[in-house]
């Protein structure tokens, strides 16, 4: 069964429980092959990471498996070099800090995206800071009391709090920036690519000089620090957590090499300057990538928010237009729409030679009707008659309108007089058939009277002669007997 990426970290499933202790056991072995000196001195201890990017990734599921599987990967890993009673102790005081840290960022809100540099302050002040000097105090006094340490009670703790503090600042944001989905893809232009190049000679020369110069020249660690900064700027925080503790890793191999990169200075002192680099480093790197990605993310909120106002004002305007253009009272287009609809449509039909066809449709005897059944039944039988024709006239390019009062008109583009004819009778059939009961009314039922005007616009035509000529012809229409069709007799084609 394939393992999607999302799926694989949705929670700590079998594959991931099976590969979570070989890999902090690798770690420790790592950390004692590059990160400790001749003289036993840890520069920067990698395995404690690995747990807290785990549980920090997994928002606390499973942590009493995940925390049993690295305990005894970590008590296994340190057998060659304590006591088995002695690599228990330490492995607890190592399971403590992690937690503590854990619980300190859960309990102050930190996000495990560390994506904000709040976040990323909540996690130096929790582990390095605090967990870091607590487990350090603890694990000096079972190195001296129960192993059996000579070195001096409150070296061993700056030891341990230094080395174990920067392994859970640098290598925590690496391991959760490459479990974590990347919302950006890098695009390399070529001065990002000229500052990689220039970036890989400058520590390819930094990480080949011995005692700390070539040639007479200093060439320490520290020249690097500028190089992290334009590696946060450019690369963003993925890149730059990994920059950042390769090469902090490849510091202490140096050390560890006797290559002495700060210079040849007693070994304690060389220690501190490294760690001292170090923390500089990720404070310049990771925190100055962390602040850029913050703010990259603020802009892009907003952007999504000034994009969601303008879809609203959009929608508001849209709305505000319809409104502007509908009738109140029956939900058609309102007189306004119908005279910029019509002017349109007249422009347009002068230009192609169409032939366009305007109906004036009034309601018979409405007056009688709405002062025999009151005026809330008359505008309901108005907002009646205009469902029905909007339901008829649906073709594209026809529209039909509230012309005023009881009277309604159609424009469309129906061809020839017996089409347009055709259409208009069609609409006083079908008021008729609702049988809307009129007692003023010869037919017994509401009706409508329909005068239709035909023209193909010339240049002499106008828009106020077609509508007289439509009116004209509704006039004809009542005075004919009311339900029933006249075509006008002026602008006919």
């Amino acid at each position: 069964m394939m393992i999607t990426r999302s799926r694989f970290w949705e929670q700590p499933n079998w594959l991931f429980c099976l590969l979570l202790p070989l890999f902090h056991f690798a770690t420790v072995k790592l950390t004692f092959f590059c990160a400790v000196t001749p003289e036993h001195v840890v520069v920067v201890w990698l395995p404690n990471a690995v747990l807290l990017a785990a549980l920090l990734r997994f928002r606390g599921r499973r942590a009493p498996l995940l925390c049993a599987l690295t305990f005894t990967s970590d008590v296994l890993a340190n057998l060659n070099a304590f006591p088995w009673y002695v690599a228990v102790l330490l492995s607890v005081v190592n399971l403590v800090e992690v937690l503590t840290t854990f619980a300190l960022m859960r309990r102050y809100g930190a996000s495990p995206r560390l994506h904000r540099l709040q976040d990323f302050i909540k996690l130096f002040l929790a582990g390095p800071v605090l967990a870091a000097l607590l487990a350090g105090l603890a694990a000096a006094m079972v190195l001296q009391q129960v192993y059996g340490a000579t070195t001096p009670y409150f070296t061993l703790v700056r030891l341990w709090w230094f080395g174990d503090g920067l392994g859970l600042l640098i290598y925590t944001p690496l391991l959760l920036a490459f479990t974590q989905r990347q919302y950006q893809r890098l695009r390399l232009t070529r001065t990002d690519d000229t500052i990689l190049a220039g970036t890989l000679l400058l520590a390819t020369a930094v990480l080949s000089a011995h005692g700390g110069e070539i040639d007479g020249v200093s060439v320490t660690p520290t020249l690097l620090l500028p190089a992290a900064a334009v590696v946060a700027f450019r690369f963003g925080v993925r890149l730059t957590s990994l920059f950042v503790a390769l090469v902090a890793l490849s510091t202490a191999m140096m050390m560890t090499t006797g290559m002495q990169p700060f210079g040849e200075v007693p070994v304690h002192l060389e220690v501190v300057r490294a760690q001292e680099f170090i923390l500089t480093l990720s404070m310049i790197g990771i925190g100055f990538a962390v602040l850029l990605s913050e703010l990259h993310a603020r802009e892009r909120e907003l952007e999504s928010r000034v994009r969601e106002r303008t879809r609203e004002l959009e929608l508001s305007n849209h709305r505000l237009v319809t409104m502007s253009a509908t009738d109140g009272l029956t939900g058609i287009a309102n007189r306004r729409h119908f005279d910029e609809t019509l002017t349109s449509e007249w422009s347009r039909a002068r230009r192609s030679g169409q032939q366009l066809t305007l109906a004036m449709l009034d309601v018979d005897q409405f007056k009688q009707y709405n002062d025999h059944y009151g005026h809330q039944a008359g505008d309901n039988v108005l907002r009646q008659v205009a469902a029905e024709l909007a339901q008829r006239i649906r073709r594209s390019g026809d529209m039909v309108a509230r012309y005023g009062g009881e009277e309604f008109a159609i424009i469309s583009y129906a061809t020839g007089e017996e089409n347009a004819l055709a259409m208009a009778d069609m609409i006083c059939q079908a008021i008729a058939g609702l049988k809307l009961t009129h007692p003023y009314s010869p037919f017994g039922v509401l009706t409508v009277s329909v005068g239709v005007a035909i023209v193909a616009p010339g240049e002499e035509d106008s828009i106020i002669d077609f509508l007289k000529a439509a009116d004209t012809a509704l006039y004809r229409a009542k005075q004919l007997g009311r339900n029933r069709v006249e075509l006008a007799d002026t602008l006919t084609v």
